[in-house]
């Protein structure tokens, strides 16, 4: 594109934008940058307009500023390089001034992207970052797809740096009220679906400290597979630090399923029996089993919250600490590690076969006086002297009489969730961004079971025998209830035998004979039936506040359509523009008042790294790759500067 002299002068435009792009089009193509230099106005009119060459003038130094915070090299060279658009009525702008030359080297073509005129974020971008943040894709990567979407970094038309400050600028515009805004989206969502439920707690201060919510369709599900839940708390979800704690039970199909989550800002007895309040009153009924980790704070708030629900700690953390517990003689032990385990997992030992058992470990390899063993004993008698009432610990021994026990053995099912749930959400979200990660997730959750209930609902389970028990089984369990039974019916046929059955009250009871001539009575009630975990749904329709959970967030609805839409043809937006396309990415303005203020970052216990154990520090010094000793030339992990012989040669001296 030529911009000659006799060209220049009075050529006309009939606005001031039309100036500009044809100035910059022509700046672009002979290689230079430009920028606005001043502009003369009579009221709201611009008459004159400057615009230079971006190396026109020269950087200013402040001598008395010896030290500067960073390094910067100038790029001003005196450059004389300008044009000026005069404004005449009843004409438009005209070129009123033009100078052509320049006092330095035009950029090279292999280096013109790189030229801010060229290095714009126009609406395919603006699309693609914020669709990128949605799914939670962070900036580099982000970058690499429009690389490869658009061919080449030749024809991004940004640099990683321009993607950087538009993810800056989505989180710029939420900074200090996004708090105020997850509330205002959960309250249109409860006054578009009463069944939503969300509650909420402030400090003086007016920040949030403690927060609770729930959709219809996860009340649904806990009301179906809600008998046992397990809680766990998770950290580094959000820029606040704040505690992500979701409740977390198994569906008809085996697979975590979340039926509601609460943000805490302290992890203590009061903020749990809050939300623990606020589950029991959202879901009408406690569940009948709950499953922690061994913290003190959640055990207090069962008690005073859930006071008719059994309560168990996860028995792998118990485990876990078995090994920090025993005398160094047993770590080694292979035949103790087997007989612990199957006298504290095995499902087929009663309490008084488990407790004679016990003892007899202990006495056999000298484990009768120490203490922590002594101490979790202690336990298992409370629990068995209660009558299973006022369960701490998990054993299964004690709960042979829980319907469905076996189900959710450990908090390893919550650990699964929140190592799901961070696979969604980064450290550094805001509020805003952490709850459309969860909702991401939870869709993604959500896809699977209908994924797996497709599955039932067109396959038919292979048998592997002519039992009418299976064949029966095949047509009511789900195809992970069934797979999960399966061979425990092809085993029983051999070796279990139906001794009598009978009537008691409301409930069948049968007595079954195994191989090693044991009989084991089964007890099953008709009228509330206990063991419909696994069974395939019933497929009659949903109810009206499920249907309108469904389509609950009309605002992200208009967002993906429009995304569905033409999506630009490289078009810069302008301020307001891009205001509104960052509103359609959030589903919701900014609010003008802010009643709630989101917190300032919190320290919780187990918001930081844990100090290691001396069994784990020896442990890991141990897997560390030894070296070889200047001074004392022994391999191991130690140099000569912390060797111990030296020491103690130098101690003789």
């Amino acid at each position: 594109m030529s911009f000659p002299n006799e060209a220049t002068y009075w050529q006309v435009f009939h606005t001031l934008d039309d100036a500009t792009v044809f100035y910059n089009k022509y700046a672009r193509q002979v290689g230079f940058d430009t920028r606005k230099h001043g502009s003369k106005r009579v009221g709201d009119l611009v008459t004159w307009l400057y615009v230079v060459c971006s190396r026109e003038g020269e950087k200013r130094v402040k001598y008395k500023q010896l030290e500067t915070k960073r390094r910067r090299s100038s790029r001003k060279c005196l450059c004389k390089a300008k044009v000026a658009f005069k404004f005449c009525k009843g004409t438009g702008y005209v070129v009123k001034q033009f100078e052509e030359r320049h006092n330095h080297d035009m950029v090279q073509l292999r280096h013109k992207r790189f030229m801010r005129l060229n290095r714009n974020i126009d609406l395919v971008h603006q699309k693609f970052i914020a669709d990128c943040a949605s799914v939670n894709i962070g900036p580099t990567l982000t970058f690499s797809l429009l690389s490869e979407v658009l061919g080449g970094l030749d024809y991004v038309g940004c640099t990683i740096v321009e993607v950087r400050n538009y993810r800056r600028d989505l989180r710029a515009y939420v900074d200090g009220a996004d708090a105020q805004m997850v509330l205002n989206d959960m309250k249109r969502k409860k006054e578009i679906c009463s069944s939503f439920t969300y509650d909420f707690k402030v400090n003086s201060k007016g920040r949030l400290t403690r927060l609770f919510w729930c959709d219809p369709i996860a009340k649904h599900n806990y009301h179906l597979y809600g008998d046992i839940v397990s809680f766990d708390t998770t950290f580094s979800t959000n820029r606040y630090c704040m505690i992500f704690a979701p409740f977390t039970g198994k569906d008809n199909h085996g697979r975590p399923f979340t039926f509601g989550a609460g943000l805490l800002s302290k992890k203590n007895a009061p903020s749990f029996e809050w939300l623990f309040e606020r589950f029991v009153k959202c879901m009408g009924a406690a569940p009948k089993l709950i499953i922690t980790d061994q913290d003190l704070g959640m055990k207090v708030a069962v008690d005073s919250v859930l006071v008719d629900t059994r309560h168990r700690w996860c028995m792998w953390h118990i485990m876990f600490k078995v090994v920090e517990k025993l005398p160094k003689n047993q770590l080694h032990n292979e035949d103790l590690k087997k007989e612990f385990n199957k006298c504290v997992w095995s499902e087929l030992i009663d309490p008084e076969e488990f407790e004679e058992t016990w003892h007899e470990i202990m006495e056999k390899y000298g484990l009768t006086n120490n203490e922590w063993f002594s101490t979790i004993y202690e336990l298992f008698q409370g629990i068995y002297e209660s009558i299973y009432i006022c369960d701490d610990i998990h054993v299964l021994a004690y709960f042979r009489d829980f319907p469905m026990s076996s189900l959710i053995k450990t908090t390893s099912v919550s650990e699964s969730q929140n190592s799901f749930f961070k696979r969604y959400t980064k450290s550094r979200c805001n509020l805003v961004e952490f709850l459309m990660n969860y909702n991401n997730a939870m869709d993604a959750q959500r896809s699977n079971s209908n994924r797996f209930e497709y599955h039932d609902s067109n396959t038919t389970p292979m048998l592997k025998t002519n039992s009418a028990l299976e064949r029966h089984a095949s047509t009511i369990y789900s195809d992970g209830g069934i797979k999960a039974i399966q061979e425990e019916i092809e085993e029983t046929i051999d070796i279990c035998t139906l001794v009598k059955t009978s009537i008691e009250d409301d409930a069948e009871i049968y007595v079954i004979n195994d191989k090693f001539s044991k009989d084991w009575s089964v007890s099953y009630s008709i009228s509330g039936d206990s063991y419909s975990n696994f069974v395939k749904p019933v497929h009659c329709g949903f109810v009206d506040d499920i249907e309108k959970a469904l389509i609950i967030d009309v605002a992200a609805q208009e967002w993906r359509d429009m995304k569905k839409s033409d999506i630009g043809q490289g078009i810069v937006l302008s301020i307001s523009d891009k205001r509104q396309m960052i509103e359609n990415f959030y589903g919701s303005q900014a609010p003008s008042e802010i009643d709630v203020h989101p917190l300032d970052v919190v320290k919780t216990k187990g918001s930081g790294r844990r100090p290691l154990t001396r069994l784990e520090q020896a442990m890991k010094l141990k897997a560390k790759p030894g070296r070889k000793c200047a001074e004392c030339g022994e391999v191991g992990n130690h140099d000569a500067r912390n060797c111990k012989k030296i020491k103690e040669k130098q101690k003789k001296k």
